[in-house]
């Protein structure tokens, strides 16, 4: 398989999971910060303060889904 080829499928495929868990912080931004406290204090502590502040917390995960959605405008052909 062509590396080049690789490289895009795995960047189209990051650029799908920052929409989609952009998105998802944006419906429920309490409860999908919650469900990724784990791991390091600081990371625990992070996704504690997002969960106390939804609005902050829709401003993450909108500019979350927005670069998600820039790196696959950029990986996409214009032509078909």
């Amino acid at each position: 398989m062509d590396k080049d080829l690789v490289i895009r499928r795995v960047v189209q495929a990051a650029a799908l999971l920052l929409i989609g868990d952009g998105i998802m912080g944006l419906i429920k931004p309490r409860w999908h910060s919650l469900l990724w406290h784990f791991g390091p204090e600081i990371a625990r502590a992070a996704t504690e303060e997002l969960a106390d502040h939804p609005t902050t917390a829709r401003c993450v995960y909108a500019a979350e889904a927005t670069l998600g959605l820039l790196i696959a405008i950029r990986q996409t052909p214009d032509a078909e």
